[in-house]
């Protein structure tokens, strides 16, 4: 899968590792959208998740790399 970065240029970015959605690690509940998510300079995109059945919060990290093409 392919993720749009944010740069001016058009380029763009590929997710490294997987994109689907994580299961919640304490109860293994589906969890659908993130509560927020942030791009840092270092190239990864952070995920906090909070699931709906049993509370627990946890981040995620996309590492991104920039393919030139």
């Amino acid at each position: 899968m392919i993720v749009q970065s944010a740069c001016r240029d058009g380029s763009r970015a590929l997710a490294t590792e997987s994109l689907r959605r994580p299961k919640c690690p304490r109860c293994s509940g589906n969890l659908l959208v993130a509560e927020e998510s942030r791009f840092n300079a270092r190239g990864h995109v952070d995920h906090d998740w909070s699931c709906d059945d049993c509370g627990h919060q946890f981040v995620t990290s996309v590492r991104l790399w920039r393919r030139l093409d």
